[in-house]
């Protein structure tokens, strides 16, 4: 084949991949991989196509054997960063970022994909050198949406507003129909009417949006405008279309969790594992349904002088599935692979904490105590006790309705929260959550605080004594300004949880409680 046939080849591939046609990427791909085992780019979009059906092994696989054709190809090189990134592999992705800009110091994707990895670690002075050092070697409208979202985001979890309004508008003037960018927006802005220019400018585009995933956020938002000017018939009716693209996407089956629930009482009401020897840093797990409060009260927590808020972590659950070599790509299901998992003795519970520590002081932090917010850690409380002897464990509680209806109306990025996007599933989620924190509370009784979210808020100061007294601080009044607090927020409260305690949260459901009597009868 000549060379205007390969570029030719390639130009489809490309195209495949950029049209998210992900399946026929790879099939092609695979395909012109042996044709050409010399030409790399074949191997870049294979990989990245597999990455994004969440075949990250297989994709790190094909990319591992480029490197072994050309060592010191950057774009390998950033791809194997990137992916090592999503994956959580974080010291392995900024080694292989860092050799690629060692290589070339002008390549912007590994400066990009280097400011989000530092963004995720919470180096945020090291994040914006690196984003703006790529946005200044941008030379497409293309890449300049990608770094403008990228600094967007960065503002926006550092609560810094105004300047990521300014970056998400210059998204909209380049690529009005980039969704992600009009999310974003109504996250941070208050709709005071049916008139508000934001408001009017994503009703607009309505029609215009093709392409599922940009429509998917554009509905969240304007339900949230909607919901913003109390129009609440109108913001249930995009929530529910929303959701609707978004369960389809996901195809969440909720038996599987019925399963892991069920299989992780059974390992725990045979035996509690012996206590392995505590870690140097303390750990104080917040967790709980999403949408119960969790980023608030690690807000409070984390503006104590001796605490360091590190967000919501996934290390737990990724060494987990490490230790069992749980592998998705096969078709696996998580329970059945616990199921069948026996080796939890104490080397393997200390490998777990040791795999967990490392992934923590990659971030750097100073402070001996840590809280890690990832909600769905309810699920490894009995590893938890375990494995972190030293630990805390604080249990949010919230009415559940509240809760249900709050994770109802929020596009979360990722698919570990698939059960959001139907109210049947959410009610039964809901319920197997309620049973196994029941079960957990019996096994292991005072060594889970339960606080609840409604008393939080209606009595702030006396809660959070309470709270820091089973955290075994002393008081401090930095945790009444928690509002104040500059820790980089990255969940669906990071618009919230910057301005002091309000009660006009709670009870929000009944707004819309005649499109909510199913839920109810589900969770009652």
């Amino acid at each position: 084949m000549d060379k205007k046939d390969l570029e030719t080849q390639a130009a489809i591939l490309i195209n495949l991949f950029n049209s998210r046609r992900f399946k026929d990427t790879i099939q092609k791909g695979k395909i012109l991989i042996k044709k050409f085992p010399n030409q790399l780019i074949f191997y870049n979009a294979t990989a990245l196509a597999l990455s994004a059906l969440g075949k990250n092994e297989e994709a790190l696989k094909i990319l591992k054997s480029a490197l072994n054709l050309r060592p010191n190809d950057i774009f390998v090189l950033n791809n194997l960063g990137l992916i090592k990134s999503n994956t959580n592999q974080n010291k392995q992705s900024r080694e292989y970022l860092e050799k690629a800009i060692s290589i070339n110091p002008n390549f912007m994707d590994a400066l990009l994909n280097l400011g989000n990895l530092d963004l995720k670690e919470g180096k945020t002075e090291d994040a914006k050198k690196h984003l703006f050092n790529a946005l200044k070697l941008s030379k497409s409208p293309e890449t300049d949406v990608t770094i403008n979202i990228a600094l967007g985001n960065l503002h926006q979890q550092m609560g810094e507003f105004e300047k990521a309004m300014e970056n998400y508008k210059i998204v909209n003037k380049i690529n009005p129909l980039n969704a992600a960018a009009d999310k974003s927006i109504s996250i941070m802005h208050k709709y005071l009417s049916q008139d508000d220019p934001h408001l009017l400018s994503m009703t607009e585009k309505i029609n215009r949006i093709k392409d599922k995933e940009n429509l998917k956020l554009l509905y969240f938002s304007i339900g949230k405008a909607y919901e913003d000017i109390k129009d609440y018939e109108r913001s249930f009716k995009f929530l529910k279309l929303g959701n609707n693209i978004a369960d389809e996407q996901i195809k969440y089956n909720i038996q599987d969790d019925k399963n892991l629930f069920s299989e992780l009482k059974k390992i725990f009401q045979k035996k509690i594992f012996d206590k392995i020897d505590k870690p140097q840093k303390k750990i104080i797990f917040i967790l709980g349904m999403p949408r119960s409060g969790t980023t608030l009260i690690e807000q409070i927590i984390s503006s104590h002088k001796d605490v360091c808020g590190a967000g919501e972590l996934s290390y737990l659950e990724d060494s987990i599935k490490n230790l069992i070599n749980f592998q998705p790509n096969k078709g696996e299901k998580f329970w059945k692979k616990l199921t069948d998992f026996n080796e939890f003795n104490y080397d393997k519970l200390k490998l777990l904490q040791s795999e967990y520590i490392d992934k923590l002081n990659a971030h750097d932090y100073k402070e001996e105590i840590i809280t890690d917010k990832a909600p769905l850690n309810f699920r490894w409380i009995g590893f938890i006790k375990s494995i972190f002897p030293n630990s805390k464990i604080i249990h949010c509680n919230r009415d559940g309705m509240d809760t249900c209806y709050s994770n109802f109306k929020n596009a979360f990025s990722g698919r570990s929260l698939g059960f959001c996007y139907n109210l049947d599933k959410l009610g039964n989620y809901y319920n197997f959550y309620k049973d196994l924190m029941s079960f957990w509370k019996e096994k292991f009784k005072d060594e889970i605080y339960d606080l609840s979210y409604e008393k939080l808020i209606n009595d702030n100061k006396q809660q959070i004594k309470k709270l820091l007294d089973f955290c075994e601080l002393e008081w401090d009044e930095n945790c009444l300004n928690h509002h104040k607090n500059k820790k980089v927020v990255a969940t669906a409260s990071l618009a919230q949880v910057r301005s002091p305690v309000y009660k006009s949260s709670i009870n929000k459901w009944k707004n819309v409680e005649n499109q909510l009597v199913d839920l109810k009868k589900i969770i009652n």
